[in-house]
């Protein structure tokens, strides 16, 4: 079912390996066939080895259609994004070193410079953190409800900033497919690293608005 995808999907994620945004072994890639209503995932053991014939299929649930392996802890957060946003064909949960860094520190990814804007239109919002009782049920959910409040509550549209920040842990990157999850992915992690730079360089540096941006 699905050989395809399944395909694309594998090609991807060992990409996302060689482009190093996988720190220590964390992160995960899944895609939406929202024809079928179907999403492929990576197994939560791909780290080591991961190809075509290891993919999952789930239904929209995370329940496992097709395939045998343990599902990715991150599975359900990627679905809370799936329901809320309905363009979004891929997501990349991203453990880049500077991108990481960024969710650690609770930050916004300011707007800089041109380079940012050609890959996402505003700033990198960041969440707050999941507690203990919003995770009750579920971290994996709670982190995806915790995603999908910050871009409501900052009326941001996930076509323009296909990023968010989740506090203390890491990054959910999206696209219509999977090569425009990736290419977003992979820009998110040089977008961090070079608002790093900015900041070490000039510690007096506005953003795009002019607005000098808090350091906490």
């Amino acid at each position: 079912m699905l050989e395809a995808l399944k395909q694309d999907l594998a090609k991807a994620i060992e990409c996302l390996k060689q482009e190093n945004i996988r720190l220590l072994g964390k992160g995960s890639m899944t895609l939406f066939d929202r024809s079928n209503n179907l999403i492929l995932t990576e197994p939560a053991t791909s780290d080591s080895n991961c190809d075509a014939d290891s993919i999952l299929i789930t239904d929209t649930n995370g329940s496992i259609v097709e395939g045998t392996g343990n599902l990715i802890p991150s599975l359900p957060a990627h679905l809370e994004l799936y329901r809320s946003f309905s363009t979004i064909g891929a997501i990349v949960h991203s453990h880049g070193l500077y991108t990481t860094a960024w969710a650690q520190s609770g930050r916004d990814i300011p707007v800089y410079g041109t380079n940012h804007l050609e890959f996402f239109k505003e700033a990198i919002p960041c969440t707050h953190a999941v507690t203990l009782e919003n995770a009750e049920e579920s971290y994996g959910s709670a982190a995806g409800r915790c995603m999908v409040e910050i871009f409501q509550k900052k009326a941001l549209n996930p076509e323009s900033v296909p990023a968010v920040l989740l506090f203390q842990h890491g990054a959910y990157v999206w696209g219509h497919n999977v090569d425009e999850a990736i290419h977003h992915a992979v820009a998110l992690e040089k977008i961090a690293h070079l608002a790093f730079l900015t900041e070490k360089i000039n510690a007096d540096i506005t953003d795009r608005a002019g607005n000098i941006t808090p350091r906490y």
